[in-house]
């Protein structure tokens, strides 16, 4: 099985992928899944076992732009749609706005990561006196860095 990307316009994905979709019904192809990479705007994934299969699924959609592309290996998809854990998008000295617990609504400095117990010491910038404390990385959200 092979997968090919379809460019499509920014913010249409799910469009599109819900219309491959309903032409591989309609139509009878083999077209075995359609994906909507989170982290990727203006691409959709059609995986098929063969290119013309996917060029006769996008024909005429009037929000495709370009493809099917090159084949990708199954290595590459799920590079695209594996989540980044937030711990490895938060670096020391970012500022990071708290969206969880006591002190959520508030921004932070992060001072330290843990990354085995997936957690950030943070002091909290609006306090009136230092003010540090260990929370979970999902409750931080980066704003600047």
């Amino acid at each position: 099985m092979a997968f090919f990307p379809v460019r499509t316009v920014n913010g249409r994905e799910l469009e599109v992928a819900l219309i491959v979709e309903e032409r591989a019904k309609t139509l009878n192809l083999d077209i075995r899944s359609v994906i909507v990479p989170p982290r990727i705007k203006g691409f959709i994934i059609v995986e098929s076992p063969a290119h013309f299969i996917v060029r006769e699924a996008i024909q005429g959609i009037k929000y495709v732009r370009g493809g099917p592309g090159k084949k990708m290996k199954l290595e590459e998809v799920l590079k695209l749609i594996k989540p980044i854990p937030i711990i490895e998008t938060i670096n020391v000295g970012d500022i990071v706005e708290l969206v969880a617990g006591v002190f959520r609504g508030m921004k932070a400095k992060v001072e330290a990561k843990i990354p085995e117990k997936n957690e950030v010491i943070v002091s909290i910038l609006e306090a009136a006196y230092p003010l540090q404390i260990t929370v979970p990385a999902d409750y931080v959200r980066p704003v600047q860095r």
